[in-house]
């Protein structure tokens, strides 16, 4: 999952609210969390000899816990806004992507390496594209929520008003891109092209994930 760029559209206060739900999107967070990755629950050994049976019944909190694989323990630790260890980290980040597939009203994938984001800054440069709406500004600003990132990603948002705004600028812009770059504006224009045909309430924020070899 290096060098790319994920992109939802989403309101940015609704993923927050994953991290403090209300009754309504808890539930709807449960089921998409027991859709992907139900729990897989050992079977406890028989009594003596096969003879009698087990003393208790496994339960969910006997459930297998795989390194990088969410569960149901860091669902809840997410929609509590508690402290996520280290070790469990790009488990909840796997879950948090899930989560936003399913809310969001659009995603898509796009190729994006290091060296890639560099020629693509230059470029808007060059075809003057305002600063603050460069290519690292879609990841640039915090979306606020208690799960911190990992070493190899970088995650923000812009608003829907700044959306619009890059749309423009960029599409201004397309025609004096070097060819190498005009793939990637391409994609992302695509997507964010369509966001004058999505429901007005609420309007959808662009939430960008980026993950990047060193």
């Amino acid at each position: 999952m290096l060098d790319q760029l994920q992109l939802w559209a989403i309101s940015a206060d609704l993923f927050r609210q994953c991290f403090a739900p209300p009754a309504a999107l808890a539930n709807q967070l449960w089921a998409i969390t027991d859709s992907h990755f139900p729990p897989e629950i050992p079977q406890r050994s028989r009594g003596l000899r096969g003879v009698f049976p087990p003393l208790t019944r496994p339960t969910q909190a006997d459930a297998v816990i795989r390194p990088g694989i969410p569960n149901r323990r860091d669902a809840e630790a997410m929609m509590t806004s508690r402290y996520i260890a280290a070790d469990r980290l790009r488990a909840c980040w796997h879950l948090a992507r899930i989560w936003l597939d399913a809310l969001a009203v659009a995603h898509t994938t796009i190729p994006l390496s290091r060296d890639q984001a560099e020629e693509i800054a230059f470029d808007l440069v060059r075809a003057e594209v305002p600063t603050q709406l460069g290519v690292r500004q879609l990841w640039r600003r915090s979306i606020e929520i208690p799960l911190r990132p990992t070493d190899e990603m970088s995650c923000g948002y812009i608003p829907n008003a700044t959306v619009r705004r890059l749309d423009e600028a960029w599409r201004a812009a397309l025609p004096e891109l070097r060819e190498q770059t005009t793939p990637f504006a391409t994609r992302l224009l695509e997507f964010t092209g369509a966001y004058e045909t999505y429901p007005p309430a609420p309007p959808p924020d662009l939430i960008a994930w980026w993950t990047a070899a060193d």
